[in-house]
């Protein structure tokens, strides 16, 4: 079930878990009230890989937002 949280920035994002890594840690999709969303994979030891982005439902080269280090650091926490 998506969960959402706001961020330093005032925004509300929406995170869902997607899946378990076999190496440890989770597979995460994060989407910003505007439509942009990242799909990222943080690892057990905090590390964060952006696997890939959307805007609007469409596959797209976004960059990565300053807050997001704040979404995933909330999440590593839990």
């Amino acid at each position: 079930m998506p969960d959402t949280m706001e961020v330093y920035t005032g925004i509300e994002v929406t995170v869902e878990h997607v899946d378990s890594l076999p190496s440890g840690g989770a597979r995460f999709d994060i989407t910003a009230e505007d439509g942009r969303k990242w799909r990222i994979d943080l690892t057990r030891d905090g590390e964060t890989e952006v696997v890939t982005t959307w805007r609007d439902g469409t596959l797209a080269d976004l960059s990565v937002p300053e807050w997001l280090d704040d979404v995933t650091a909330r999440l590593a926490q839990q």
